[in-house]
């Protein structure tokens, strides 16, 4: 049988806790993981940098932008827009109306106004005085202001006008009449539309607009005697 001497320097236990070689690759190992988890962060820092780099450019941009549209913005207030609107719809209501003679072909009267004419000096009243009148729509639709003695004057002066040919079909505006402060027996009457006010000066009638004059004239103040 064979014995060992377990004693003996070659057979017992290395007791080193590290060796040199063993130092060397541990130390090598961690040196690596620096450098990996260096080049990383230093990645990821250039990422975020862009990323910030790109966000200040965008934000410069809005701020262009927005100054821009600042100086951009019109200056005309809340009323100017109105009054343009309001005259742009009166410039559509016209224009819409053209159409509709043009597209119905109903180009009104192409005949002249004599016979009208002739018409109302035919059927005159000595009762009854006339200081304007508007023949619109062709001679359908007829207005007139002035002085009559009695009111009951004006209904039968339209009903003589009525049972001449060239008034045949046509409207009259609404009568009104009130008599004068001062001369007593005597009226003021007009056949003309309601809602004068809402009507811009470019479409008022030359009865409408001695309406206004009228009515001015009587809202001044008189003197004292």
């Amino acid at each position: 049988m064979q014995q060992i001497n377990l004693y003996l320097p070659e057979f017992q236990p290395n007791r080193e806790p590290l060796r040199s070689i063993h130092m060397l690759w541990g130390m090598l190992v961690f040196i690596g993981l620096l450098l990996l988890i260096s080049y990383f962060s230093a990645h990821g820092n250039r990422l975020l940098a862009e990323q910030v780099e790109k966000s200040r450019t965008q934000l410069e941009q809005l701020k262009k932008q927005a100054t821009q549209l600042e100086q951009q913005r019109p200056t005309n207030n809340i009323v100017d827009l109105d009054a343009q609107l309001l005259h742009l719809s009166h410039e559509l209501s016209r224009r819409d109306q053209v159409l509709q003679v043009i597209a119905n072909k109903n180009l009104g009267n192409n005949t002249g106004f004599s016979a009208y004419l002739q018409a109302l000096g035919r059927q005159s009243l000595s009762s009854v005085s006339l200081e304007a009148f508007s023949l619109l729509a062709g001679g359908s639709y007829l207005e007139f202001a002035g002085k009559a003695r009695s009111v009951d004057q004006v209904p039968l002066y339209i009903q003589r006008l009525r049972n001449e040919p060239v008034f045949i079909g046509a409207a009259f505006g609404v009568l009104h009449a009130q008599s004068q402060k001062n001369n007593a027996g005597v009226f003021d009457f007009s056949l003309a539309k309601e809602n004068q006010a809402a009507i811009s000066d470019e479409s008022k009638t030359a009865v409408q607009m001695l309406l206004e004059a009228n009515e001015e004239a009587n809202q001044q103040p008189r003197g004292q005697n």
